[in-house]
């Protein structure tokens, strides 16, 4: 499948600012399921200087640097990305619950960390835990449908993911807050997982759409799979990766802070997404 995405960012300042050193991750990494073909980074005002690279985790990453003052920040990326159907995550044989990560342990420690402990995690993962009889495929699709129970048919623009409790206990949740809840299940019971930020394909028609997110988690032999709570699918075709990391905070798209003289300042954020496939 051939996406082309379309994404616009605006910062708006009451008073003019200086800006200071900003992260964008915005452009998607060559995996195994999608190859980046042609993709732009558009940035206004134009920066002084920038420089291209990866973070830690791998991920494509430009550092920018911008000189005077302004009143906004407008970043537009164009990309092209073609997807590509990957095989299901079943083995011919079980996988442990937990599984034997053996020398992979050490590399996948930051994955394996606890989000969050407590009666209220403990209790939902305990009645999977128990019908999954010690095999993790069986744990992550019971797992994926109910989370899927608390998905909320709305849309959460701004702020960080609710914690694991917070979503346990109202409830429901956007994407991001599922996957967090998802991410915190899974190192729980010792299954590395981690946060992934992207696009989904939706009807595919060029409709304003929104940023995704979705876990992945790493099976011996198999690499990092996707999960989608939200949809209660597995992770394919219909999905392009942006930026994965043990934390939400290690994938925010726009990163970076700003100076200003005065007592006072108001900003404003206006996103708009655009998804087109065939």
């Amino acid at each position: 499948m051939l996406f082309e995405i379309d994404h616009f960012t605006r910062y708006e300042y009451s008073v003019p600012v200086q800006l200071g050193e900003h992260l964008l991750r915005l452009l998607p990494p060559s995996l195994a399921n999608q190859r980046p073909g042609y993709c732009r980074l558009d940035i206004t005002p134009l920066p002084g200087s920038r420089l291209d690279g990866v973070d830690v985790w791998g991920n494509p990453l430009q550092r920018v640097w911008f000189q005077g003052e302004t009143g906004y920040l407008e970043i537009r990326a164009h990309l092209e990305v073609e997807t590509l159907v990957t095989q299901q995550p079943g083995t011919p044989w079980p996988v442990p619950l937990p599984p034997v990560y053996g020398n992979e342990s050490g590399a996948l420690a930051s994955f394996l960390q606890p989000l969050e402990a407590g009666a209220g995690l403990d209790s939902f993962v305990r009645p999977l835990l128990a019908a999954s009889a010690g095999d993790t495929l069986a744990f992550l699709a019971a797992l994926n449908e109910a989370i899927h129970g608390f998905y909320h048919r709305g849309v959460r623009l701004d702020g960080p993911p609710r914690t694991p409790a917070e979503t346990l206990a109202s409830g429901d949740g956007v994407c991001r807050d599922l996957t967090v809840l998802f991410m915190a299940a899974c190192r729980q019971v010792g299954i590395a997982a981690r946060f992934v930020s992207g696009y989904q394909q939706g009807l595919g028609s060029g409709e304003l759409r929104y940023l995704h997110a979705w876990p992945e988690v790493y099976l011996p032999g198999r690499g990092w799979v996707g999960y989608d709570p939200t949809h209660a699918t597995l992770v394919g075709g219909d999905h392009v990766a942006v930026a994965a990391a043990p934390t939400p905070a290690e994938v925010t798209p726009v990163e970076g802070g700003y100076s200003f003289q005065g007592a006072t300042l108001t900003s404003t954020l206006t996103t708009e997404i655009r998804i087109t496939t065939r």
